[in-house]
């Protein structure tokens, strides 16, 4: 979400890296204030989807996320998840090579 509002955090690294750890930072402070003062500005970024913006920040969601299971991981559900890696790697990996052929 922040790389989509503010495209500086899809440039290569321009400064000293002291100063670059300051950005995200100081960034998700003026994103935190400007949702305080216009919620719907955030709608310019989201390009239709909704599903990027968490609609209870900071609230507790009925949901099985981050609980344990009672049992043994299934070979399934571990085939789902390694193809999620791979594809969350590949992504990436074609956005370090869009970044760096800039």
């Amino acid at each position: 979400l922040l790389k989509k509002h503010w495209g500086t955090l899809t440039w290569p690294p321009q400064f000293d890296m002291t100063v670059q750890v300051q950005v995200p930072p100081g960034l998700a402070v003026i994103h935190n204030f400007t949702m305080d003062v216009d919620p719907r500005n955030i709608d310019n970024y989201l390009g239709g989807n909704a599903d990027d913006l968490d609609p209870n920040p900071g609230q507790q969601q009925e949901n099985d996320f981050g609980t344990l299971a009672g049992g043994a991981v299934s070979r399934a559900e571990k085939n789902r998840a390694m193809v999620n890696r791979d594809n969350i790697a590949q992504a990436m990996w074609e956005d370090y090579q869009w970044v760096r052929g800039e």
